[in-house]
């Protein structure tokens, strides 16, 4: 099996790799924003995950850390060792659903946000 082997500062963080079909990613992130606290304190965090099953349904995580300036990360990518269990596996709701069951589950997420939205405009006074 390939996996990624990812270390940071020299440590090993994760072994990460999936079976036959998937996914694999590792993605290293930085984010300011102009209004809000990541103005003073960007984020900046590696993530190690991926996706397996029917339509990759099943979302894993092997990590996510925060990460500093100076750090330094290696990736190594290698078919000779074996993957570390995921620290967490996330099953997609609407995996296996039939085009009507998934629309009805939508349209119920969508009507759960807008009374979140009609609430906020509410308490803002503008509504």
């Amino acid at each position: 099996m390939l996996c990624f082997r990812v270390l940071r500062n020299g440590r090993h963080l994760a072994t990460a790799g999936v079976p036959d079909f998937g996914v694999l990613s590792t993605i290293l992130t930085w984010v300011r924003r102009p209004d809000d606290e990541s103005n003073a304190n960007p984020e900046l965090e590696l993530h190690v995950g991926g996706s397996v099953g029917r339509q990759y349904s099943e979302n894993l995580t092997w990590c996510d850390v925060p990460i500093r300036a100076g750090d330094v990360l290696t990736v190594e990518v290698r078919d000779d060792l074996e993957a570390d269990p995921p620290r967490t596996r996330r099953v997609d709701e609407e995996a296996g659903l039939d085009d009507v069951s998934r629309l009805r589950l939508q349209q119920k997420r969508l009507e759960k946000l807008l009374a979140e939205v009609n609430e906020e405009l509410r308490e803002c006074g503008g509504a």
